[in-house]
């Protein structure tokens, strides 16, 4: 019992550890699609001006390599996410054996 411990709690470590890391490639590869800047628009908007710190503003999809590589992402985080379910219901299920196993016990001991 203690090794299937053993082995649920390193499967969780490495999920967390795995989506942790595809994350951050998912926020580096949308910052480099986007051009984020500070303009007199922007500007306006913190001075209490009526203008919109939106307008002109576009949408900004990546495309091509990028987008390919961020449905990647996306699929490795979601791939991620199953594997850290996973090993959170082995820790269910042995919770489960171990509380019968010792309520047989108690049972036949009482």
């Amino acid at each position: 019992m203690i090794k299937a411990l053993n082995i649920a709690t390193s499967g969780l470590l490495q999920a967390e550890k795995r989506a942790t890391d595809v994350a951050r490639d998912i926020l580096k590869t949308t910052a480099r699609a986007a051009s984020f800047s500070a303009d007199s628009t922007e500007a306006n908007a913190f001075s209490g001006d009526s203008t919109s710190a939106l307008t002109g503003r576009t949408a900004v999809v990546p495309t091509g390599s990028d987008f390919g590589g961020l449905v990647q992402q996306f699929a490795d985080l979601r791939a991620e996410v199953t594997a850290f379910k996973a090993n959170a219901a082995v820790f269910n299920a042995i919770d489960e054996t171990f509380d019968r196993t010792l309520g047989t016990l108690i049972d036949d001991e009482g």
